[in-house]
């Protein structure tokens, strides 16, 4: 390796005081360190060439392939096909999928419901595990869980967990206090 020649990675002069490194099999010149960050020749068509990572699935739909453009569900506005944000009205998307007008309020809608979803779910936990409101908790949160379920579904599932959890142990708690009121006036009279 002379001191004239570029690195294949990054263009720039490879001189003699540098570490360098070749690649075994085309023999391109590299600096060691582009060689290490780059994990492997950088010549297409090269057996040392780093193997690429395989892309995920297309977001778009079949349906969108070849078109450059979609509605914003918004605002109705014509956006890019690709675009995550509105330039029109400033909406943001999850992915570039398109989406309805519906689809895209309900999870607007359920997106700001989020964090009272998720503060009831801790309170009726916790009013659930206490012995004194356990019973009317447990009944309360039953009901609430019947009513918003696909809310609850929506929630990461620590939340549904502990929905559940707090039902469970409210009504457990419910029945031991009644089976105690039960023994205790069987065998005090």
């Amino acid at each position: 390796m002379n001191g004239e020649s570029l690195c294949a990675i990054c263009q720039s002069q490879l001189h003699s005081h540098e570490p360098a490194t070749s690649c075994p099999s085309c023999q391109a010149c590299y600096h060691a360190e582009c060689w290490q960050e780059n994990g492997g020749c950088a010549v297409y068509g090269c057996v040392e060439v780093t193997p690429t990572e395989k892309l995920a699935t297309m977001e778009m739909p079949v349906s969108f392939w070849g078109r450059e453009d979609k509605p914003c569900p918004a605002c109705g506005q014509t956006i890019l096909a690709a675009a995550l944000r509105c330039r029109h009205c400033g909406a943001t998307f999850e992915t570039a999928r398109p989406e309805d007008r519906q689809d895209f309020q309900a999870r607007t809608a359920l997106k700001q419901r989020l964090p009272a979803l998720k503060k009831t779910v801790v309170w009726l936990f916790v009013l659930s595990v206490l012995p004194c409101t356990a019973p009317f908790a447990a009944i309360a949160a039953a009901v609430w869980y019947a009513t918003h379920k696909d809310d609850v579904r929506s929630l990461p599932t620590l939340y549904a967990g502990m929905c559940r959890l707090g039902i469970l142990v409210g009504l457990s708690q419910a029945m031991l206090t009644v089976l105690m009121v039960v023994l205790y006036v069987t065998f005090r009279g």
